[in-house]
Parts: C-alpha cells; structure tokens; sequence
C-alpha cells in the first residue's frame, strides 16, 4: 500500500474505532478504490455507480449509501488523493531551503506521485483536460489549494530572484505544471519506458524550463 491509498481516516483518527466504525471506513475505501479503477479504465462519463459496485463487489445500493451519486465519488476521489499529496509535500518541505528547492521538491513529489497511482493520474487528466469537469473540479477547495501552493512557491523563487520577476507567477506554475503532467502521459504511453524512475525527470525538467534548450 502506497502513500496515496485511501487510508487516511485511519491516519488522523487517533482514538480507537469501534468495529462498526472501522467496518464502514472499509467499505468506503473499497469503494473508493473500485472508483478509481472504473473512472480511470472507462472515463468518468461512460463508468456507473452499477460498474463501479461490482468492481468493489458491493451491492449497487450499499454504494448509495456512502455517495450521493457518481460525481460525489468523483471528487471524493481527487479530494482525498490530492490532500494526501499536499500532506506528504509539507513533510518534504520541512527541510528545504529556498523557492527554487522547493519547486525541485514540488516537481519531484508530483512525479513521483503519479508514477505511484496511474489510475489516479488518468481521474487527475480526465479533470483538467475535459471542460465539464475542470468547471466543478474549480470550485473544489483542495484542487485550488494545490494550485494556489504551487503559485506562492513560484513567488518565493521569485522574491529571491531564482525565477525571473517579470512574468506572473500563476502562468509559470501553470505552464510548468503542463509540462509534468506532459511527462508522465508520454511515460505511461510509452511501450519501451528508457525512464525507469519517473521522478528522476525532475532535473530534465527544471534545467528545460528555467535554462531552455536554447545553445548558449
């Protein structure tokens, strides 16, 4: 199990459940994870609540009874995978010196973060590529937050002058961000991977972006 699976109501909850409690946490992870199969292999428009219930190998109606319908599985999903790799980015930070480090930081986790959950990094394009949903995914608190993290750390290289000052910051994040997720498509799409390690593209990528291709 990975450190993006769906376990983190266990992670947080430091008193002991009960075994119902701890039943109904259960259920709703399989869920959860039968979901992102579906979403991932069908795409979000063709998979159903009915697809989903026999992947996780529950009655259609017990499915209801954790989520209202299909688009709140959705973004239960991008919620809870997204605060995860918020969570686990903050405890990388900790030792980090400096804007430019941490967006070395950032790139890396993000790499390695969808290299670890490909079904996810499908849900994850499916979103940002689909205006329908990246509409509804705007206005989810967390999908913001990330964004919003990746901008004040594109400032903090910024104000230390590791970043040219002259461009908005969000249309750097936005465009780098483009790139990552570039990455990782053509990785997963690719029938002889060469890039055994994902998240070891992180230099390529910095060194692409910030210096350019172009010979000196």
């Amino acid at each position: 199990m990975n450190a993006y699976s769906f376990n983190s109501e266990f992670a947080v909850n430091s008193v002991p459940l009960d075994r119902k409690e701890r039943h109904r946490l259960l259920r709703k992870a399989d869920i959860l994870r039968a979901a992102e199969h579906v979403f991932a292999l069908k795409g979000f428009y063709k998979a159903t609540i009915q697809d989903i219930a026999r992947q996780a190998q529950y009655a259609t109606g017990t499915v209801y009874l954790y989520f209202q319908d299909k688009d709140a599985l959705y973004f239960s999903i991008i919620e809870e995978k997204i605060s995860q790799f918020l969570h686990v980015l903050s405890l990388k930070m900790v030792s980090s010196k400096g804007g430019y480090s941490k967006l070395e930081i950032y790139i890396c986790e993000s790499l390695n973060f969808f290299e670890k959950d490909h079904d996810f990094f499908r849900i994850f394009v499916q979103g940002e590529t689909r205006w329908s949903i990246k509409n509804k995914l705007a206005k989810l608190t967390i999908f913001q937050k990330r964004k919003d993290y990746f901008v004040e750390l594109v400032k903090e290289a910024q104000s230390e002058g590791a970043v040219r000052q002259d461009l908005e910051a969000r249309q750097i994040s936005d465009i780098l961000d483009s790139i990552i997720i570039t990455f990782v498509y053509n990785w997963l799409g690719s029938r002889t991977r060469q890039v055994k390690d994902l998240k070891g593209m992180t230099g390529i990528i910095m060194d692409l972006f910030f210096n350019g291709v172009k010979k000196n």
